[in-house]
C-alpha cells in the first residue's frame, strides 16, 4: 500500500526525518533568493518551500556510503534496485519507507516532456495521488516499493525540475537512503553502522570509492533528462 501523508505529520511523528530536514533546509536557505521573491511579492512561496528550516536538529553519529548495483540495463533496473532495497529492508528489519523530499515542493515536474518514460511515470503518480500536483509525503510498503520505485527512478533521472534530493528513510529511521540520476544509491546510517561493507557486498552492492558515474551510458548524456524551459 502507499499512503499520502502531510509532511507536518511526519516530522512530527519522526524526529530523526525531521531533524535531517531541518539541516538540509538550513543548508539551502539563501537570503538573496529571499529577496528575489521579495522583489515579485512572493515571499509565501519561499517560506512555503521551506516548512522544517526553523525545526530543532540534532546531530547523530551518520555512517555514509555510495553503493552501485553493478547493473548496466536501464530497462530491467527498476526491477533490480527494487529487489536490492528491499533486502536492505530485511537487513534492518523494517517493513515500510517514508518518502520526502528536502523541500516542500511539487513532486510533478515538467509535464512537456515527452520522454516516454517519464509520461509514464507521471501518469503513474497521478494515479497514485489522485491529482496532478503533490508536495506532501509518501509510505510506501514492500509490497508497492518495485511499482513507487519505477516512477521515482524516471522522474528523478530526467526531470531536473523536482526536487534535487527525495529521501526514503526506513520507518524506524535508522537509514536514509537518496537515489541519484545516476543509477546509485547513497546511503546514510543513524547511530549505529549496521550495514557494514561485507554486509554490502553480500547485498549485492558495491560501494563505491572514487567518482560517480552514469550507470546506463557511455557518454555520461542521459537520454530524456530536460530542463524546463
Amino acid at each position: 500500500m502507499i499512503k499520502l501523508i502531510p509532511r507536518k505529520d511526519i516530522t512530527v511523528s519522526k524526529k530523526v526525518i525531521g531533524s535531517e530536514l531541518a539541516k538540509i533546509q538550513q543548508a539551502f536557505y539563501d537570503e538573496d533568493a529571499l529577496q528575489l521573491y521579495k522583489n515579485d511579492n512572493e515571499e509565501h512561496l519561499y517560506w512555503e518551500k521551506f516548512d522544517h528550516l526553523n525545526s530543532e536538529s540534532s546531530a547523530p553519529e551518520t555512517f555514509n556510503k555510495i553503493l552501485s548495483l553493478n547493473h548496466r540495463d536501464i530497462e530491467t533496473f527498476t526491477n533490480t534496485l527494487s529487489e536490492k532495497v528491499l533486502g536492505l529492508l530485511r537487513a534492518i528489519e523494517s517493513e515500510k519507507l517514508i518518502v520526502i523530499s528536502h523541500l516542500k515542493v511539487d513532486f510533478f515536474g515538467n509535464r512537456d516532456n515527452n520522454f516516454k518514460p517519464l509520461v509514464d511515470a507521471y501518469a503513474r503518480l497521478e494515479e497514485i495521488v489522485g491529482n496532478n500536483t503533490y508536495n506532501e509525503a509518501f509510505e510506501v510498503d514492500k509490497e508497492s516499493l518495485p511499482d513507487f520505485i519505477a516512477v521515482l527512478f524516471w522522474i528523478i533521472r530526467c526531470d531536473p525540475g523536482v526536487a534535487e534530493y527525495i529521501f526514503l528513510f526506513d520507518e524506524k529511521e535508522q537509514v536514509e537512503l537518496f537515489l541519484c540520476k545516476y543509477g546509485n544509491l547513497h546511503l546514510t546510517e543513524f547511530n549505529k553502522e549496521q550495514l557494514t561493507e561485507s554486509r554490502l557486498n553480500a547485498l549485492g552492492f558495491t560501494i563505491i570509492k572514487g567518482d560517480e558515474f552514469d550507470n546506463f551510458t557511455d557518454d555520461l548524456k542521459i537520454g530524456g533528462r530536460q530542463i524546463e524551459m
